[in-house]
């Protein structure tokens, strides 16, 4: 896992909830695409940044039950 995207994960929860239950793509500190399909979004991502993305599905609420 990549310390930089997953610090920014824990440190901005506000800003992840608006993608909520999507995959999210991010690149350093900038989250570069979005959206249900996880290979349309490491696809964007992708050509945007011509980097390898960190996903992340965003779970679709705070109720959601983790087991």
């Amino acid at each position: 896992m990549r310390n930089v995207e997953f610090n920014w994960l824990i440190a901005h929860p506000e800003e992840t909830q608006k993608f909520a239950g999507e995959y999210i793509a991010l690149v350093g500190e900038a989250i570069v695409a979005h959206g249900k399909d996880f290979e349309a979004v490491l696809k964007e991502a992708g050509q945007k940044t011509g980097r390898e993305p960190f996903i992340y599905k965003v779970p679709a609420s705070d109720r959601e039950l983790v087991v």
